[in-house]
């Protein structure tokens, strides 16, 4: 029989909950996934954990121990009901049978749980490499890879984003590096930060779900994040001890295939074309494109380049801009989608294309962000 009482700060209790959200597996055949572990600490704390084997996360704020122990609460129906709630503090006792009470104000809910003793056992790692990262560089790393990532389940070692640290140039710096492919673009940025604790090359594949869990952590208050490697985990974690996050995702036990192999070292034609006009051109003719295939064409001439597209269901579109450019004219085929998303996660005002010919990877990098490069490949027309 589960035994627990906590008086909780409804604010800071609400966003502990909020992290657990998109790892608790609600469609997991073993019902136990789509729980949260609700347990007391020995020093004014508790602890919140959430799992879908993929992924863990471990929450720890501050709270009123009443009675010390554990319960076990379905993870969506705590969410909701939190969130929906006003006053604060809130109350939560757990009942005989492995239910749980909530109450705030006048406010009460009783909400189905299960044992906490089948709850799964999470640890974290004692032989953990930690260091400290800034959390806009990860930040940075994140957002211009994450959105090329594989969802082919069939190539384990695509699905997720590659992540190596490397001592810097000297003492106190980091080189940080990340790479994702689906097969048809590729991403990969490099930047030389400060990183507290890095002595030597540590690298794991993130798995998707991951990446994708790991972004709420950006919303904490702190301008670093600690990144530990360990056996088959890379763990994130912030905050202060009082009220700590950390995030546990299982490594791909894969080797990452050969990037560089796939980035072209140089192009014979090479334009430099305004970021937010082409953005705006490619969105235009977006409209006119087939939903199967996404084709939009770019036409390189003297002087200019036409984004058309084509479509006898539809009809046609073209946009000129003016760009610095003396070659032979060349028109190559994209899926809009991958060019858009390229221009949506580079800053600079411009946007370097360079290209061999038709047939061949096109690589796009900014003036701006040196380190970053993003790789697409072009579809015939």
């Amino acid at each position: 029989m589960a035994t627990l009482e906590l008086r909780l700060d409804r604010t800071t209790f609400l966003g502990a909950v909020y992290k657990t959200q998109g790892v608790v597996d609600r469609k997991s055949t073993s019902n136990v996934l789509s729980h949260v572990l609700v347990e007391s600490l020995a020093d004014s704390r508790v602890r919140l954990v959430g799992t879908d084997y993929d992924v863990t996360i471990i929450a720890e704020i501050p709270s009123e121990v009443i009675v010390p122990g554990s319960a076990c609460i379905n993870g969506k129906s705590l969410f909701d009901v939190v969130k929906n709630l006003d006053e604060t503090p809130l109350h939560l006792r757990a009942l005989p049978n492995d239910w749980s009470e909530l109450a705030a104000g006048r406010a009460h809910f009783k909400l189905a749980g299960v044992t906490p003793a089948d709850f799964p056992e999470m640890r974290i790692p004692q032989d953990a490499t930690w260091m400290s990262i800034p959390k806009s560089a990860l930040r940075d790393l994140f957002e211009k890879t994450s959105f090329s990532m594989s969802a082919d389940e069939t190539r384990m070692n695509l699905n997720g984003v590659f992540f190596k640290v490397q001592p810097g140039a000297s003492d106190g710096l980091g080189k940080l590096t990340m790479v994702s492919t689906d097969g048809h673009r590729l991403s990969k940025v490099e930047l030389e930060t400060e990183v507290q604790g890095v002595t030597r090359e540590l690298s794991a594949i993130i798995h998707k779900k991951g990446v994708t869990e790991v972004k709420r952590l950006f919303d904490v208050e702190s301008d670093v994040l600690e990144v530990g490697f360990a056996p088959g985990v890379i763990l994130f974690r912030a905050g202060s001890p009082a009220a700590a996050t950390i995030f546990s995702v299982r490594q791909i036990e894969d080797n990452y295939p050969d990037y560089s192999r796939v980035i072209p070292q140089s192009s014979p034609v090479k334009v430099v074309v305004p970021r937010e006009r082409l953005a705006r051109a490619i969105r235009k003719n977006a409209i006119l494109t087939s939903n199967k295939t996404y084709i939009i064409k770019l036409e390189l001439t003297p002087g200019k380049l036409a984004v058309t597209a084509s479509n006898p269901d539809y009809g046609e579109g073209r946009d000129e801009l003016d760009v610095d450019y003396t070659g032979e004219g060349m028109v190559v085929g994209f899926n809009y989608n991958y060019l858009l998303e390229v221009l949506g996660v580079v800053r600079g005002e411009s946007i370097v294309f360079q290209m061999t010919d038709e047939f061949s990877p096109t690589v796009m990098t900014s003036p701006s962000e040196p380190g970053a490069v993003f790789v697409v490949m072009p579809m015939r027309v």
